[in-house]
């Protein structure tokens, strides 16, 4: 999470780490953030997935999964590669900045068109 908090502060990066969840936005301020986002950032939850990947989806967002061992739920139905960009905790830095700027806005609605399906 220290990796990620790090990119705040990034021009086109809105970060948010709350040091509890009291402190956290509510369901319209979250859906505000994450539905105004062209990608949503998905780090490691404390199972092998996170509910951010949900939020994502029903956000409209592209899910950016920072987890060497994320297992997507529903994989064996889903071909996630069509609508998720998965990239590697080791990596988390100005390469991650730099990759996402430099994503044309017709593959960012191509993913989101592949997640609505």
């Amino acid at each position: 999470r220290g990796r990620v908090a790090a990119l705040a502060g990034r021009p086109g990066f809105a970060i948010r780490a709350y040091a509890s969840i009291s402190d956290m936005l509510g369901p319209s301020g979250m859906q505000s953030l994450m539905g105004d986002a062209r990608f949503c950032l998905v780090p490691r939850g404390r199972a092998a997935w996170s509910v951010r990947f949900f939020e994502a989806l029903w956000a409209g967002c592209v899910p950016v999964l920072l987890s060497d061992h994320f297992e997507p739920p529903f994989d064996a139905l889903f071909d996630i590669s069509e609508f998720v960009i998965k990239w590697p905790v080791a990596r988390i830095d100005d390469s991650l900045v730099e990759f996402l700027a430099g994503v044309p806005l017709a593959v960012v609605e191509r993913y989101a068109a592949a997640a609505r399906r």
